[in-house]
């Protein structure tokens, strides 16, 4: 079965993200078909606003949980009873409703280790409770696929307190699937993450940050140009900054890139800077704007998030004056 999340209560982007149209379609709809074309099925969509679901044609049930974060939907998802007979799902595969790009091929290879983990457990070998795929180098648990197996001991936690997907992972016996690339997992939290072509809910992104050629590094190669003294921006708010950053790394929010292109040009002089956001949205945009007026940048796939996930040093506290 395929789940998208939906029931996020989307402050940050000001509006319900599951509704704003890439391309001219609502983001759960592609989530949604994402799934399907990847061999998911029923795909259910859980939580978010019944009546605009239903009235896209797509089959929802409600948060057991609402408000509570992704675990509960994911225990949501997996405690879902046929009508007729009353069984559950034997796993469930999920996606966020606000991944941007979301690919068939990525979710077919959580499928497929999913279905290998089921044939090999009647040969001996443990089953997997959980398969999770790596977008640059970092478990992406939004976009996993949770056997029914794991549902007690998600019960438990949840009711334990635990509320993070990557937290109850930890008591789960788990499969890595390295996915290539980065698009396919990466998602909209704020309307600056939205493409500059969005339509939909009046978001649109900045002005004037187009599309271009946009080179990407992962993290260990940006722990090597930082060694060799590149520069590192960071594009996200000023909140985002002060919770976790990489050491060094200069803070110019998305919306101010326009009017510090001078400084992205001067730290540019002897190598390319690095950019970096949460995940490689935010700072994708930056860099093909950045390109487009001739200076040398590049996109950090994963962005600070891959780096903190990996036990790489990290700096708190609001930027000094």
């Amino acid at each position: 079965m395929g789940a998208v999340l939906a029931g996020g209560a989307s402050s940050r982007m000001g509006t319900d993200k599951a509704f704003i149209e890439i391309n001219g379609e609502p983001m759960v709809v592609r989530a949604v078909g994402a799934l399907h074309a990847a061999g998911a099925a029923p795909v259910l969509v859980v939580g978010g606003d019944h009546a605009r679901l239903s009235a896209l044609g797509l089959d929802h049930v409600p948060d057991s949980y609402p408000g509570e974060g992704p675990l509960g939907g994911v225990i949501t998802a997996l405690a879902v009873r046929d009508p007729l007979d009353g069984s559950g799902p034997d796993a469930v595969v999920t996606l966020p409703c606000d991944v941007k790009a979301p690919d068939p091929t990525a979710v077919r290879s959580v499928i497929e280790r999913l279905a290998d983990a089921a044939d090999r457990s009647g040969t001996g070998a443990p089953p997997a409770d959980l398969v999770v795929p790596l977008g640059g180098g970092v478990p992406q648990w939004m976009h996993a696929g949770w056997h029914r197996s794991c549902l007690p001991r998600l019960s438990e936690a949840f009711a334990a307190g635990a509320r993070g997907l990557s937290e109850v992972a930890r008591q789960l016996r788990t499969v890595k699937v390295e996915v290539p690339g980065t698009n396919w997992f990466s998602d909209a939290d704020r309307p600056e993450d939205l493409p500059p072509t969005t339509l939909g809910d009046g978001h649109t992104g900045e002005a004037g940050m187009q599309d271009a050629d946009i080179p990407e590094i992962d993290i260990d190669e940006l722990e090597r140009r930082r060694a060799a003294g590149a520069a590192v921006f960071d594009v996200r708010e000023p909140d985002e900054y002060a919770e976790v950053r990489i050491p060094g790394a200069v803070l110019v929010p998305l919306a101010s890139v326009p009017e510090a292109v001078e400084d992205f040009r001067t730290a540019a002089a002897g190598q390319a800077v690095c950019v970096v956001c949460a995940v490689g949205g935010r700072s994708g945009q930056a860099v093909g704007f950045l390109r487009s007026l001739g200076v040398d940048a590049v996109n950090v796939a994963g962005g600070t998030n891959a780096w903190h996930q990996s036990g790489r040093p990290v700096e708190t506290g609001p930027a000094s004056a």
